[in-house]
């Protein structure tokens, strides 16, 4: 975790304001972004730090106020055909696997 990320941690904790991190833990073709790739998400949905943004980072914040609200850590597939993809205006589609861990 970097330090910007901890720093964050710290200052949204002594808010007392409810948080979860996720964070790729696998990725495969051609994902925006790679294994490691981090965001904090509050339990209003703000966020900080990025996934790669579009349907999969939106999928991930949804579903990270979820599991804020029933205190509970879990891991996510999530996948993008190459015709899903084409069809939002991207080039490509990938794969990844996010684990969201609630702090």
């Amino acid at each position: 975790m970097r330090k910007n990320y901890l720093e964050k941690i710290i200052e949204l904790k002594k808010e007392e304001i409810k948080l979860a991190r996720a964070f790729i833990i696998k990725a495969k073709s051609s994902s925006p972004r790679n294994v490691g790739a981090e965001m904090l998400i509050t339990e209003n949905g703000e966020t900080f730090g990025t996934i790669g943004g579009g349907t999969d980072e939106k999928t991930i914040i949804e579903k990270a106020i979820n599991l804020i609200d029933e205190q509970r850590s879990e891991k996510i597939k999530l996948s993008l055909t190459r015709k899903e993809a084409a069809d939002i205006g991207w080039v490509c589609g990938g794969q990844i696997e996010v684990f969201i861990q609630i702090i």
